[in-house]
């Protein structure tokens, strides 16, 4: 027996091309807010520690967010917000080892373990049938990623046993939250999606808070209002991004923040400026390819798997 619940559960893949514009323009425009937030996160190393900006952020974004999510007060706990809280704690999990890494190595190295994502999450939307894997497509994903390796490459960092593990824990669980995405229900909307991440990444960041708080006053309280606000806003465009495109291509405009945050590992370690460049025009040419021709869309293996929890 078909339920009404299954529509909600259905991997909507073939987007409008008015879509497709919207999404593009949305994940570049979060990519400029993240850009901008990890390079004063970066800043506040050593002043605020990565948990407690981690907090910070999703507390801000929880209360003002709350309006516009009341509506759906009577379904948080239902069957249909099972795949958008296992992808939210897996989204929260991802962000703190994020900031964790960047204030315990260069902004550089942090990003080029976290920016594997994309070539893991192609993977798991063939597995999980959200996209075929096709070849092409694939080539184009290990571009962004070689792109963005060769633009921090000058980046020089010492790298220790923890700070890859962490970076690659934050990846792996950034890859599996932003499959997840594309099998949430309709029903939840970009600032629904966004409120839940900053409501599981609450409780993940108290657990890995230690030490005392710091007063946000001065020109760190000023910094801290700025990160929770591009926080904010990079989140919900580029939880749009995710509802408007494909899966790898959403994916893969995540890394567009190498464009805006050069400024920091620039200042710091002076790598050559060809390595930026080239770094970019390979980021570019990579996404043009992927914008061009949509990928075939399949129904989500874990859609289908909540709709026979439903039937």
């Amino acid at each position: 027996m078909v339920t009404p619940l299954m529509p909600m559960f259905q991997t909507h893949l073939a987007s409008p091309p008015l879509g497709r514009r919207i999404g593009l323009v949305s994940g570049i425009a979060s990519g400029a807010c993240y850009g901008v937030m990890i390079f004063l996160i970066h800043i506040l190393a050593g002043w605020v520690p990565a948990a407690e900006i981690t907090f910070l952020r999703a507390f801000s974004a929880v209360i003002i967010l709350l309006p516009f999510i009341i509506r759906h007060r009577n379904q948080w706990l239902s069957r249909a917000s099972r795949l958008l809280w296992l992808r939210s704690f897996a989204g929260a999990f991802s962000v703190l080892c994020l900031a964790w890494n960047l204030q315990h190595t260069s902004v550089g190295f942090a990003n080029t373990l976290f920016n594997l994502a994309p070539i893991l999450v192609v993977i798991l939307g063939a597995v999980w049938r959200q996209e075929q894997l096709e070849v092409g497509r694939f080539l184009n994903i290990v571009l962004v990623v070689l792109a963005s390796t060769l633009f921090w490459y000058g980046s020089r960092s010492e790298a220790s046993p923890v700070i890859w593990v962490v970076g690659l824990s934050g990846m792996i669980a950034a890859s599996v939250a932003y499959s997840l995405l594309k099998s949430v229900p309709p029903l939840w909307g970009p600032l629904d999606i966004t409120w839940c991440l900053n409501l599981a990444t609450l409780p993940v960041s108290l657990i890995f808070k230690h030490g005392p708080w710091i007063a946000p006053f001065g020109t760190i309280g000023l910094l801290l209002g700025a990160i929770c606000g591009l926080s904010l806003i990079g989140n919900a465009l580029a939880n749009l991004s995710f509802r408007s495109l494909e899966l790898s291509t959403a994916t893969a405009l995540i890394p567009s923040c190498i464009i805006w945050g050069v400024l920091l590992d620039v200042g710091e370690h002076h790598f050559p400026a060809t390595h930026g460049i080239v770094g970019c025009l390979l980021y570019l040419v990579a996404i043009v390819r992927l914008a061009k021709k949509p990928p075939t869309a399949n129904t989500s293996v874990l859609a289908n798997a909540v709709i026979e929890l439903t039937d």
